[in-house]
């Protein structure tokens, strides 16, 4: 899935969405959670950069070209979870929090998922039952000094998920962007030259 730039009139901010995919841009995902959750909300380091970002898919959002919003999607069995998104505060009235959530709900759709779950903080568990979240349960659990709730939303399956029957250089795209192609079918354009063999070998092949 491509990233998405809203269409705006010209005054309005210029806002896009995608999945980080450069050393750069994941700094800039790092340097919102830190802003928000250490800086706002005094989370601790080492509980705020938990072990998980390099087996997560993390969302970008900029807005005129600059880092304002995140959040991190992980892959399990039969759901995904949305974790630990962050808006920078000149950006939350705007309603942008929404358009992150749908990205990423949109992401793990076409990736054939159909529920996604989360941990809710309880002041903010309206704005996502407002999206169709439910919670799971009763159960109000913490931590990193906040208490949560767990709650799940099912997601509208697309007609034609990933298989492994697609074109085999289709399943090397990018993450978040299989319906462009990538750089792996762009070196089709050479012809193979089996550099691992010997040199008689490749000579003969």
């Amino acid at each position: 899935m491509p990233s998405t730039k809203a269409a705006m009139p010209a005054c309005e901010p210029v806002v896009e969405i995608k999945v980080a995919a450069s050393s750069d841009e994941l700094m800039m995902c790092y340097a919102l959670r830190a802003a928000v959750f250490m800086g706002e909300q005094h989370c601790p380091y080492f509980e705020e950069f938990d072990g998980n970002d390099y087996t997560g898919t993390h969302i970008l959002m900029l807005v005129d070209g600059e880092p304002a919003g995140w959040m991190r999607v992980r892959w399990f069995h039969s759901f995904c979870k949305l974790e630990r998104a962050v808006i920078l505060k000149p950006y939350r009235s705007a309603g942008r929090f929404i358009d992150l959530l749908h990205f990423s709900k949109d992401l793990a759709r076409r990736k054939g998922y159909t529920k996604a779950y989360g941990h809710v903080q309880l002041r903010n568990f309206p704005i996502f039952e407002r999206d169709g979240f439910r919670r799971v349960d009763d159960r109000v659990f913490h931590f990193s000094d906040h208490e949560y709730y767990s709650i799940v939303c099912d997601l509208e399956p697309v007609a034609a998920p990933p298989a492994i029957d697609l074109p085999p250089l289709v399943l090397n795209r990018p993450e978040g962007r299989l319906d462009e192609p990538g750089i792996l079918e762009l070196s089709q354009a050479r012809a193979p030259t089996n550099p691992h063999l010997p040199h008689v070998e490749r000579r003969a092949h």
